[in-house]
């Protein structure tokens, strides 16, 4: 039951950031896992990690998980923003988690890293959440 969990949620978190249109200003797409080619910036779900944390009477679970921005820009900028605006969007998005009551989340960490390619540099944000979340 508590892998359902990790599902549920990323299906949540994922509607709320792909109906954004303050986001969808400022990336080319949302993905699960971006196509080959996919136009910079974009957002992409990243890794996930969950914890059961069951109580007496309901199932439970403590997830972590990763929003990864994208960004081809030559300085970190734009994929700051990205990320400020991606935490706007889930700070006061009411996530519905099917089948589960989300009880709390919140941004654990935020990271920038520079990475090369053949074609240059691009910019990685990374933002990690925690929830909490038990079966309805």
């Amino acid at each position: 039951m508590t892998a359902m969990a990790c599902f549920r949620l990323q299906e949540a978190v994922f509607a709320a950031l792909a109906a954004a249109t303050s986001l969808s200003a400022l990336v080319t797409g949302v993905y699960d896992e971006a196509p080959t080619g996919a136009s910079y910036p974009y957002a992409a779900m990243g890794g996930t990690n969950l914890q059961p944390n069951d109580l007496k009477d309901r199932d439970g679970a403590s997830i972590s998980f990763d929003i990864i921005l994208w960004s081809k820009e030559p300085s970190q900028l734009e994929v700051k923003e990205l990320m400020a605006e991606v935490d706007r969007v889930l700070d006061k998005a009411a996530l519905g988690v099917v089948g589960y009551s989300l009880v709390s989340l919140r941004l654990q960490s935020a990271a920038v890293t520079r990475q090369w390619n053949e074609d240059g540099s691009l910019y990685r944000g990374r933002l990690t959440y925690a929830a909490l979340v038990y079966a309805s």
